[in-house]
């Protein structure tokens, strides 16, 4: 387990989104420096959990939204709270100030078993069935078939990422909190999906959907960016 090289206070020092980029590459690439580092990085381990899974979705999305602005600022908030990060804009008089909730599209346990061969190998087959046999205590055992099905990459992200939304659902949040999902928008997904695909694909399937959020924002890991105003809050 990672004991060092990354705080709480580090985490959740308020930064304008061109900070919080830099921080973030700069901190990732210290962190897998070491054999233990990198094992944490990528199995999402202690505190690089909170890294990956919530700080580093929360830069890409501010950089996109944002640019480089010294304006906004943007605290990510690791307790016991209904968000997951504050930003505070300056550009209004007075300042203004909302929340952030980030969720993952993921596979669930598959997730972490893919990162697991990833970490074991080197690399991993990301469309492919994952095979799992044993326990952590009777010996697990994992592997990952390398007949990738390309042709079910984008049906299968957009019913994660329909499974994310659904997640959120029917819970209150504070007033101006918006949600942003995080998804993986490979070769695979843009070859398939389009801007104008996965908007219909929001607005038939997913504002359906009791969100009790200001705005929807789909966030993919390496181009996808879309919004979404939901007027059932403000």
């Amino acid at each position: 387990m990672l004991s060092e090289g990354i705080s709480i206070e580090e985490l959740t020092k308020k930064r304008t989104p061109s900070e919080l980029m830099s921080w973030v590459e700069q901190k990732m690439g210290q962190i897998e420096s070491t054999d233990e580092g990198e094992r944490a990085l990528t199995l999402h381990e202690g505190l690089a959990k909170q890294l990956m899974e919530e700080v580093y979705p929360l830069a890409i999305f501010g950089w996109r939204k944002f640019g480089n602005t010294d304006q906004v600022l943007m605290q990510p908030i690791i307790d016991d709270q209904p968000y997951d990060a504050i930003l505070t804009d300056l550009r209004s008089k007075p300042a203004s100030q909302s929340y952030v909730e980030i969720t993952q599209a993921h596979e669930g346990e598959n997730d972490y078993l893919r990162r697991l061969v990833f970490q074991r190998q080197g690399n991993v087959f990301m469309p492919s069935r994952v095979i799992k046999t044993g326990t952590k205590k009777t010996g697990l055992r994992v592997s990952v078939s390398p007949n990738a099905n390309s042709g079910e990459v984008a049906p299968s992200e957009l019913e994660r990422i329909y499974l994310a939304a659904e997640r959120k659902a029917a819970k209150d949040y504070p007033v101006n909190t918006s949600l942003i999902i995080i998804f993986k928008d490979d070769r695979f997904f843009q070859r398939a999906i389009d801007d104008a695909k996965l908007d219909a694909f929001v607005k038939k399937c997913i504002l359906k959907l009791d969100l009790r959020f200001s705005t929807l924002y789909l966030v993919g890991w390496q181009n996808v960016f879309r919004e979404f105003s939901l007027s059932k809050r403000t």
